[in-house]
Order: C-alpha cells, then sequence, then structure tokens
C-alpha cells in the first residue's frame, strides 16, 4: 500500500462555523460559484432555488414557483437546474452575478442529472423514456441540443441513467446506467458524440465522483444491504482496480464527492457525511448533523465544507489542516483493498 504523501487525511479536521438558513423542507441540490462567493441551492419539495452569501452566511435570493427542481450544476457565472412541468421538463439557466433567470431551455423526457463542460458551453442531461435513455447536450453557444443514445441498439426499455459527469479537461462524460440486470457505467466522447464502451459494476450506481485529473472514477454503489461500496475506475484502461465495503453506512447514501485536491471522498448517508481516504477507501472522520445531510459540496479553495440538509439549512464548517507533506508522485497507485475482477476493459 502506497502511504498518502500529500495532505495526511488525519490530521484535517472541521469545526461548524455557521448555519444558514434556506427555505423550509430539504435541500435537494447544493453546487458552489468557481470564486467561491455564491451557493446555489435547489430545494425540490419546495419548487424554488435559491441564492447564498458564503462571506455573510446569508440568503441573498430565492426564485419561488420553479417546478420541482433538482439537479443543479455551475460553470462559469451561470447555474443550470433541472424543473418539471406538466407539459415537459426544461433546464433553468440562472446568472449566479446577477439572481437573474436568462433562459429555459425545454427538453424531452425525463431529466435525471445534470453536468455542465468545465469551459460552461456544454451542459449534458441524462434522461429516461420508456423507450431507453441518452444523455442530451445542449450547445449555449449555438442554442442547440442534441442527444447520445445510452442503449445502442436503439429502443430498449429498462435503462434508467441516474448521474451524469464530465472529465476536468471535459473530453468524457461518465453516466451512471440502471438496467434490470445490473448498474454500468457507461463513458463518452464528447467530441464525437458516441459512447465508447461501459464498465460493469453490479450493484445500483448512487454516484459518480471523479478524481482531479480525471485519472480516476469513484463509483458508489448501494448493497442489497443498504449498505455502500466504492468501486475505483481506472478512466485510462477501463477497468475496477479496487473496492471497499463501507460498514459505517447509517442509512440510505445519497452522495459521492471529492474534496478539491482528490485525497478524501465526501460519503453523504441519512445519518452524517463520512469522511473517506482516497488512497485506502478507509473512513478516516464522521460529521453529524443534526437534521440528516441531503447533500454536500467543497469550497473552490478547499477550505470550507457546506452540508446541506432535510430541514432547509445548510451547515458551513471551516476545514483545516495541520500537516502538509510533498505531493504523492505520479507514479503512485490507489490503494486496492479488493480485487474485484481481472482487468475488465470496456465493452
Amino acid at each position: 500500500m502506497t502511504e498518502s504523501a500529500g495532505t495526511a487525511v488525519g490530521d484535517v479536521s472541521y469545526s461548524a462555523v455557521a448555519r444558514i438558513g434556506v427555505r423550509p423542507g430539504a435541500v435537494s441540490g447544493i453546487a458552489v460559484t468557481p470564486h467561491g462567493g455564491t451557493l446555489m441551492v435547489t430545494q425540490h419539495a419546495d419548487d424554488s432555488v435559491s441564492s447564498l452569501d458564503t462571506d455573510t452566511c446569508t440568503r441573498s435570493w430565492t426564485l419561488a414557483g420553479v417546478g420541482e427542481p433538482f439537479a443543479i450544476a455551475i460553470a462559469g457565472a451561470r447555474a443550470y437546474v433541472s424543473t418539471v412541468s406538466a407539459a415537459y421538463d426544461s433546464i433553468l439557466v440562472i446568472d449566479t452575478g446577477t439572481d437573474r433567470v436568462i433562459g429555459d431551455y425545454p427538453v424531452a423526457h425525463s431529466v435525471r442529472d445534470l453536468a455542465a463542460s468545465p469551459d460552461g458551453r456544454y451542459v449534458y442531461a441524462c434522461r429516461a423514456a420508456a423507450l431507453g435513455a441518452d444523455v442530451a447536450v445542449i450547445d449555449t453557444a449555438a442554442e442547440r441540443v442534441d442527444a447520445i443514445s445510452l442503449t445502442a441498439g436503439g429502443a430498449e426499455p429498462g435503462a434508467i441513467p441516474d448521474c451524469v459527469r464530465v472529465s476536468p479537461d471535459g473530453s468524457r462524460l461518465y453516466v451512471a446506467v440502471q438496467w434490470p440486470t445490473g448498474a454500468e457505467l457507461t463513458v463518452i466522447d464528447t467530441n464525437r458524440y458516441r459512447a465508447l464502451g461501459t464498465i460493469a459494476i453490479g450493484p445500483p450506481i448512487r454516484d459518480v465522483a471523479l478524481s482531479p485529473h480525471g485519472d480516476r472514477a469513484y463509483v458508489l454503489g448501494c448493497g442489497t444491504d443498504l449498505g455502500a461500496v466504492v468501486h475505483v475506475v481506472d478512466t485510462g484502461s477501463g477497468a475496477v482496480i479496487g473496492t471497499a465495503k463501507i460498514s459505517d453506512v447509517g442509512g440510505l447514501v445519497t452522495q459521492l464527492t471529492l474534496s478539491r485536491d482528490g485525497e478524501r471522498a465526501y460519503l453523504v448517508d441519512d445519518e452524517s457525511v463520512l469522511v473517506l481516504s482516497t488512497h485506502s477507501l478507509g473512513v478516516v472522520d464522521a460529521i453529524a448533523v443534526a437534521d440528516h445531510p441531503s447533500c454536500v459540496v467543497e469550497s473552490p479553495a478547499g477550505d470550507y465544507l457546506y452540508v446541506a440538509d432535510y430541514a432547509g439549512t445548510v451547515n458551513v464548517l471551516a476545514i483545516s489542516c495541520t500537516t502538509t507533506a510533498a505531493p504523492l508522485p505520479e507514479e503512485a497507485e490507489v490503494a486496492l483493498l479488493e480485487l474485484l475482477q481481472g482487468q475488465p476493459a470496456l465493452i
């Protein structure tokens, strides 16, 4: 096992500094602007989207009457929010600097999740329909919407995409797709608008997080006992190179996201936020939240963790690092707790 030579995970601590009241009800999604000054949160049951000022720790703006907002992605000065109406789903565009709605992209079928390219030009929405699943690609510059099929044979019922993630360089999409026979991770070439292959995972996928350099994908699976399993995928070879069962979870797992430096993973369950080392996949800390955590995001500078809950509050925690060390060598490998299979390639 190669030990982390970056900031030691055990030397990172979290301390509560503020609580930001949003509106009553669960926070469904949370995202932070690139400069870190604004948080955008969605509340599905409340039909609202709110903007929070991270400097004053106050709610600065709320857009009410938004149909069941859930997924949210931020690129540059724009936030993209999935909404639902009786006629169709759509992607709402909000200027995070002025808190104004500046666009709305109607899309067919049911939007399950959103991601935005690093340069903000493209927005990706994974969608489920009666006869198949796809990813809608919104070119925000050309005002055009295209689609990439997730079912290679055309109409193929039973596929449900649950989350979509874009690589740091914008060249790949990773889409978690649930099938009646098991879950898989579909890899898409964003330049050629086509699927490159799939990586079999097995248990239902709850979330996917990519490392800062895009060389690893951490896939959060939900076991039959409602426990959690984290799979590590080498994105270069398409091989599942390691897995770990997380026995400390306190209920249904809902999210997995990484710290900005890639040293830690935040796993959200019904009771707490578990902090994992991405090198050992072991639990190194647990962050308790009184009103049950729903989703989290770390600030761009890595100095704050924002934990939203089911009561409509965002808990602000300061992140303190007491020890630093030399950067991890590029050739170092992530610790493998258990090999799932030999060298499963993209199929």
